[in-house]
């Protein structure tokens, strides 16, 4: 085998990266946005980074890593994101939530229905894990921004930790499963 060019130069990618762990984390809003669902929608779409202690940079970093394997097709996405619906029974309800830990959370924030102030607010986010299928078929799990809570609920610990959400079965009880929910499912707010 001839050697491949640019081989002592590349940086080893083995497909490794640190896993972040489900629980309460301090987090900084990086930017926010008004999009539409893949219903249409309006959602609010907030990207977060860990602010405080050992995984501070968390999102950052995993940008990073994914600009080094981005083309024009295939480009880097920022993996942080929190979806607010803005459309719904209980979107008001939701969005109010949100914004009251903003507020509670950044002294001298009030909310004023412009979503480009949220850029540079701290808030408390709770992580929770999610089973995926892997391309090989295989199961592997994830972990997502879940809430949105107060800084000072996470820094007591006066949170709970959502159960790992699982894949449903492949078989009957999938296929009752997918009959049951409704298409529209991107548009639930967590």
């Amino acid at each position: 085998m001839e050697k491949i060019n640019g081989y002592d130069e590349a940086q080893a990618l083995t497909g490794e990266y640190e896993k972040l762990e489900a629980g309460g984390y301090i987090c900084k809003i990086i930017n926010a946005k008004e999009e539409q669902s893949k219903s249409g929608k309006k959602m609010l779409v907030i990207a977060l980074d860990i602010e405080v202690g050992e995984h501070k940079g968390y999102y950052q970093k995993r940008f990073n890593e994914a600009m080094k394997n981005a083309s024009p097709d295939k480009p880097a996405k920022w993996s942080g994101v929190y979806r607010q619906m803005l459309e719904g029974e209980k979107a008001a309800g939701y969005l109010k939530g949100l914004m009251t830990s903003l507020e509670a959370s950044n002294q001298g924030f009030k909310w004023d229905w412009n979503e480009k102030k949220l850029v540079g607010l701290k808030c408390g986010a709770i992580f929770g894990e999610e089973e995926y299928e892997k391309m090989d078929g295989s199961i592997g799990t994830t972990t997502k921004i879940k809430f949105i809570r107060t800084i000072k609920s996470i820094q007591e610990g006066n949170f709970k930790i959502p159960e790992l959400k699982k894949l449903p079965q492949k078989g009957e009880a999938f296929e009752d499963f997918v009959s049951s929910i409704s298409s529209n499912n991107e548009d639930l707010p967590f």
